[in-house]
This record gives C-alpha cells, structure tokens and sequence, in this order.
C-alpha cells in the first residue's frame, strides 16, 4: 500500500503548526488532521456530481470564512478552504466549484487496509499527540475507540465554534488543476 511518505519529524512539525493555527483543538482533531495528511480524501464520494452538489450547498449555507486559504497538511495534501471561491457570480462559482470536484477526484488514491493501518500509525504517533495537546483522558479514550473502530471523526465541536472548517483536501502537486482553480478565483479579484 502507498500513503504519504510522512516521518515523525514532519508529523511533530504539523501538529505543531496546527495547534499554531488552531489552539482550540481536541485529540479528535488532531485524529483527522493525521488521517488527512496520511490519506488526503480517500475518503470522500467520489462522485462528480453529488461532490459538487455538496460542495455548492456548503458554501451557500457558509457564515465565516476558513482561514488559512491553505494549509499544507504534510508533503502531499493541503486543506483549500471554500472561502476562496466567490458566490457572487452563480455562472463563475459553479465552473471553480466544478474545477475543484474535479481536482478533489483526481487528488484520491486508493488504498488497501486503510484502517488498520492508520491504526498502527495511531498507536505510533500517539505519544507525541498527548504531549503536544494535554486533554482529559475522555477526550484521548474517545480518538483512540474511532482509530480502533476505523471511524473517520467531523472536527470537534470546539474547532467547529472558534474556526468553521469549509475546506476540501487537495493535491497541490496536481498541476493542471491547480492551475485551473487559480485562474479561476484570481478572475473575481
């Protein structure tokens, strides 16, 4: 099975940068964020249009913005807030919002045992996760019952209150679309 190549000197830089960006975090934050830099949206529906579908209702319903715009999660995938994309143009919005499914499909990679083996690299990182965000036993007990179970978590409700995660996980290293995407938001400037 190929992941993201990720050492534990790279995962301690993340989860530092994380809590950086979002110090109210709780382990089952950090939970996705290791899964998403592991995985990048393998885990998401991979179908064009109920993806746009979701996309396009999610920015409609969006109060606040995401920030940062971008953030690399780890040498292969980066969270693209849906903040970056217009909705005062219908027309325009929904060729990016098209643009971006496109990317989000094409940043998927298949792989085999996800769960078992995020759940080894869990058990692994696990340590420094503690140390580097000190919770109650309860909140480590309930990230550590959805690594055993394979359950990929929504951010806490915390994270959900301070920061209002609208973003998707893309590869940066897709040219094409990326390029496509920024031409795209750089014509509503």
């Amino acid at each position: 099975m190929k992941i993201c190549p990720i050492d534990s000197s790279s995962i301690e830089n993340l989860v530092q940068y994380e809590l950086q960006l979002h110090p109210q975090s709780e382990p089952v934050d950090l939970f996705k964020l290791l899964y998403q830099a592991l995985y990048g949206p393998f885990h998401i529906i991979k179908d064009l249009k109920q993806l746009s579908l979701g996309i396009s209702s999610e920015l409609w319903k969006m109060q606040h913005s995401y920030l940062p715009h971008f953030q690399n999660i780890g040498p292969c995938y980066t969270r693209l807030s849906l903040s970056l994309i217009n909705v005062n143009n219908r027309k325009h919005s929904q060729d990016t919002i098209n643009c971006l499914t496109r990317w989000i499909i094409s940043s998927c990679v298949l792989y085999q045992d996800v769960q078992q083996d995020f759940y080894e690299r869990w058990k692994l990182y696990r340590p420094y996760l503690v140390a580097a965000l000190p919770s109650n036993i309860e909140n480590w007990n309930y990230a550590d019952d959805l690594a055993e179970k394979g359950i990929l978590p929504s951010h806490s409700a915390l994270f959900h209150q301070y920061y209002h995660p609208h973003y998707r996980l893309v590869d940066l290293s897709l040219d094409k679309y990326k390029q496509e995407f920024m031409e795209l938001i750089d014509e509503t400037d």
